[in-house]
């Protein structure tokens, strides 16, 4: 069911400081516990407090973050559905807000692998929508890696998902995916409104420290017509804030009044479907479908190149990008 365009409503971003769950080999259960309940607890002030009906948090904001081995992130991986979303699923159904988090996932279709993960959560459905995360090097399952096995169980629809909801079209993408424009354009094709974005840059909001990553957003918001929200992770005094931007690429980030772990923009989805509307601003509409070169699947990154089991380490990484260069460069000789 399509859903009418909302009144304008508050969108909150929250900047957890979440427990590191890994521990001397093991999985800190506790830890996730309190990093839950840190969740809950800061939703519930961005709904009480200052009224939001979409709460964001960042990457890594459930789990921490640590360089231990895909083992480990899967043992400490959640199911979906699950206790602990469900937890996250309550708070909605009590606040009334949608709720989303980063979580790394585990499914009983992809034994021993994870994937990382966004959740949307609503206040009458529960899990709403489930973005697996698939650009950017990391030993996480990305959805490609298993593209045949992935497409069997979640559908071809699972590689970007959204979700048509009372407070409009979200969609999600994780940590540094906006650096590839593909991703926000394919949400924006399937209709998204509203592209929510946990990172965790502390304290650079690019590792590799690229000039060009600051960009990146503000961007992707004015080329997709979209509001783009980003949820950083608590981080020293340097580190980048959360920020959102509205559908011409303007900041409408505020700090909330005496939080400074809580960001707060007003989305109004009728100004964003009357912008798609006026003369000539609509990118969407005058794309030229029929001039437009398609990548060539043959020299890019393949597809289910690890269905059996995740790469041995990062080494696989780079000779499967350098692999892909030299096919991409071969076909000018």
């Amino acid at each position: 069911m399509r859903h009418a365009p909302p009144p304008p409503y508050v969108l909150a971003t929250c900047a957890s400081a979440p427990q590191c769950v890994f521990a001397n080999g093991a999985v800190d259960r506790a830890a996730i516990d309190h990093n839950i309940a840190q969740t809950i607890a800061l939703a519930e002030r961005a709904v009480g407090d200052h009224g939001a009906r979409l709460v964001v948090f960042p990457q890594f904001g459930l789990t921490g973050y640590a360089m231990v081995s895909p083992e480990a992130w899967h043992d400490a991986a959640f199911a979906l559905p699950g206790p602990e979303i469900e937890r996250i699923a309550e708070a909605s159904r009590r606040t009334g807000a949608w709720i989303a988090v980063q979580v790394p996932e585990r499914h009983d279709a992809f034994p021993g692998r994870h994937f990382l993960s966004c959740v949307i959560v609503g206040p009458d459905d529960g899990i709403a929508l489930v973005h697996r995360k698939g650009y950017s090097l990391s030993l996480r399952t990305s959805p490609i890696d298993v593209y045949e096995r992935f497409v069997e169980v979640f559908g071809k629809e699972a590689f970007h998902p959204v979700i048509d909801t009372p407070i409009g079209r979200l969609g999600a993408v994780i940590g540094a995916e906006l650096h590839w424009p593909e991703v926000c354009r394919s949400l924006a094709l399937n209709g998204t409104q509203v592209v929510l974005n946990p990172i965790a840059a502390a304290p650079h909001l690019d590792y590799l420290q690229r000039a060009g990553a600051l960009q990146v957003r503000p961007v992707r918001a004015f080329e997709n017509m979209v509001y783009l929200a980003a949820a950083n992770i608590a981080g020293p005094e340097d580190a980048p804030r959360s920020t959102i931007f509205d559908y011409k690429g303007v900041s409408i980030a505020n700090p909330a009044p005496d939080a400074p772990d809580i960001t707060l923009a007003t989305i109004d989805i009728p100004a964003l479907e009357a912008w798609r509307r006026e003369p000539s601003a609509n990118f969407l509409a005058q794309i030229q479908a029929d001039t437009t070169v398609q990548p060539d699947p043959s020299h890019h990154w393949p597809r289910n190149a690890w269905p059996a089991h995740a790469p041995s380490g990062f080494e696989d990484l780079i000779a499967t990008e350098a692999a892909a260069w030299d096919k991409f460069n071969a076909q000018w000789g």
